[in-house]
């Protein structure tokens, strides 16, 4: 650090003295139109050159997030795959379990029942010859008998039951 001397200052008929000699007033130069361009290019130059450190982090930013996301779908590719194949599994092993021969094995084994030897089926077709009208006198007694036999069975469907084993 420099320290300045104090020199006093004489004022005499708008004349400043320093000392015995006497100087003109001190008129700062004004800086030449050179340097302020020189200031402004250097200014402009260090925006320019934040401007192309912004946009190069921005373009490495979006790039390796489009690379991290395109990680992340084919994860969920191969997530998506790995329940299909499961999922393929899995029905199969339900169409295995449901199959009739499986069904009867736990009736059998499991639940303690046992196959009716001897059985009666009731089954019938409501439809049958009642849409066609009869052209003969035969045909129009058969087709009062079956009438009067379709109306008969419900009365009796309900009463199916197994016959009795005789052995």
């Amino acid at each position: 650090m420099v320290v300045a001397e104090q020199r006093s200052l004489h004022i005499e008929s708008g004349a400043v003295r320093r000392g015995a000699a006497a100087l003109k007033p001190v008129v700062k130069p004004k800086p030449a139109a050179g340097a302020n361009l020189a200031v402004r290019k250097c200014a402009l130059l260090t925006l320019i050159i934040l401007a192309g450190f912004v946009l190069v982090m921005l373009y490495t930013f979006q790039a390796t997030r489009i690379i991290a996301l395109g990680y992340q779908a084919d994860n969920m590719q191969k997530s998506v795959s790995n329940l299909q194949t499961e999922n393929n599994q899995m029905e199969l092993e339900v169409a295995e379990l449901q199959t009739p021969e499986r069904v009867e094995q736990i009736a059998t084994t499991k639940l303690g029942m046992q196959e009716p030897h001897d059985f009666l089926i009731a089954s019938f077709s409501p439809g049958q010859g009642s849409s066609q009208e009869p052209q003969t006198e035969d045909k129009s007694q058969a087709n009062s008998w079956s009438k009067r036999l379709l109306a008969a069975i419900p009365r009796f469907v309900g009463r199916a039951e197994a016959a009795p084993s005789t052995q």
